[in-house]
């Protein structure tokens, strides 16, 4: 069942509209402090929205529905991870806008030095790849199973998402991606949280017929899944949360520092909500669509069978809003980095228009290796799953101990970041280049090692006339 004309016009209306929000923030853009923390005046609304819509992206959506297709409700334990996270930085997210930190790598540099940033920031670019890859990705996928009358294939399709990501993000900087953010938020809850499920819930019928839908493909509190992989959900994204650097430059973009741990609760809150949605939807899907040959497009599929002309529109124009409200920040994070993180550092007296110039050809050069990196087609959940664990295990131990730990060391930070990512990267290697599955999860190991060699080393490095203090230790 293909999408009608009017549908497809309500899917290019939205499109043009948050182009058109880049080139207006273009016109508020007048730093580099700006495009990359909108000046550090972000009011509680926009705040609460660009956090929100970070979170749910088309792994959180349609990466977690395909997986619960797969493994039913078992997949919520990554949620719970993700959830507390965002409650544990609630209680220090106020502290970090108060000491004026621009980015995760910057406070890196305050504790280890400018090289240590610098390998930070690197780090971030790898894995920030990937994940604007895999909203590209899903964007190909939607196109051509639901618009095949358009003619366009998965790689124009692909092409085309980047372009308009790239636009509004290249234009506008945070402030862009944080006005189409609050947007698309609205948009997701209008047409994936409420008209989808009332419309399914109408045409499924009364309370049996819901609870024949809701069976479980797999029986078992794992789901199916295997026990450690399910525990490494817990070390990978509640650590992820704390040392996002898409959260710490909202942080840093905040107005007022009191906004901030409401903003992380009400967030929590929300994912929570999304996540107990869309699992439960790719159950759902699992129950009518027992063979769907995507499991990633249960939820899109039901939108083209289940609802109306114009809100099948509103509702694929959400699936958009929540791909493209990961992928612009990722990109964002991008350009700042290299500008911020690794050429304001290597060279102090870089102008603040060169700085801003940078910052955009980033963006535009990372938007086009993200497309050969979509190209791949590795399923969501997966991709991401794998990006985030070489983030972890490399800068989840230097990044904690930088804020809180009062015998940090540099060379700690150095050996916990090699050995950590590195150990992750060797038996990933292993496992899909060899075929050889280790007996522990990778990245319970690259992160469990990071820790251990931390503490360790800095035991054995630490002295008290080179010491430093912890980034929040005024605060």
């Amino acid at each position: 069942m293909a999408i009608e004309i009017v549908d497809g016009l309500v899917i290019l209306i939205y499109l043009a509209v948050i182009v058109g929000v880049g080139f207006y923030a273009s016109t508020k853009i007048k730093s580099s402090a700006d495009y990359a923390v909108a000046g550090r005046s972000m009011k509680f609304p926009v705040l609460c929205g660009t956090l929100i819509g970070t979170t749910i992206g088309a792994a959180a959506t349609m990466g977690k529905a395909g997986k619960a297709y797969e493994a039913g409700f078992a997949v919520l334990y990554a949620s719970i991870a993700y959830m507390l996270g965002y409650v544990l930085m609630a209680f220090f997210a106020s502290r970090l806008r108060a000491a004026n930190i621009d980015s995760m790598p910057d406070v890196l540099q305050r504790r280890y030095g400018k090289t240590m940033r610098v390998v930070g920031a690197v780090i971030l670019l790898l894995t920030a790849i990937p994940v604007v890859g895999i909203q590209l990705s899903a964007c190909g996928l939607i196109v051509t199973q639901f618009l095949p009358d358009l003619g366009i294939s998965f790689t124009g399709a692909v092409v085309i998402a980047a372009l308009v990501i790239v636009v509004y993000t290249l234009l506008g900087g945070l402030l862009a991606v944080a006005f189409t953010d609050l947007m698309q938020v609205g948009i997701m809850f209008l047409g994936i949280g409420i008209m989808l499920p009332l419309l399914l819930l109408f045409e499924v019928g009364d309370l049996d017929a819901l609870k024949a839908v809701l069976v479980s493909p797999v029986e078992g509190w794992l789901g199916g899944l295997d026990l450690a992989y399910t525990l490494s959900f817990f070390p990978v994204f509640t650590a992820i949360v704390l040392i996002d650097p898409s959260v710490w430059q909202r942080i840093a973009a905040a107005k007022c520092a009191e906004d901030l741990r409401p903003a992380m609760f009400l967030t929590a809150g929300f994912f929570g909500f999304w996540s107990v949605l869309v699992v439960g939807l790719g159950v759902v899907a699992f129950n009518l669509y027992p063979g769907l040959s995507e499991a990633d497009l249960a939820i899109p599929q039901m939108i083209v069978d289940y609802m109306p002309p114009v809100l099948k529109g509103i509702c694929l124009a959400a699936i958009i809003a929540l791909i493209m409200s990961t992928g612009d920040s990722m990109l964002l994070i991008c350009g700042t980095t290299v500008s911020w993180d690794i050429v304001r550092v290597l060279r102090p007296g870089t102008q603040d228009k060169t700085l801003l110039l940078i910052s955009r050809l980033v963006i535009l050069v990372i938007g086009i290796v993200s497309v050969f990196f979509a190209l791949l087609r590795i399923p969501l959940f997966e991709v991401n799953f794998m990006a985030l664990g070489i983030f972890v295990s490399g800068l989840f131990m230097p990044v904690m101990g930088a804020i809180f730990y009062r015998h940090a060391t540099t060379i700690g930070a150095v050996c916990a970041t090699a050995l950590g990512a590195g150990s992750f990267l060797g038996l990933q290697l292993m496992q899909f280049g060899l075929g050889i599955t280790p007996p522990v999860q990778p990245i319970l190991v690259g992160l469990g090692l990071g820790v251990v060699i931390y503490f360790i080393v800095c035991k054995f490095t630490w002295s008290a006339d080179t010491a430093t203090s912890p980034a929040l230790a005024r605060q």
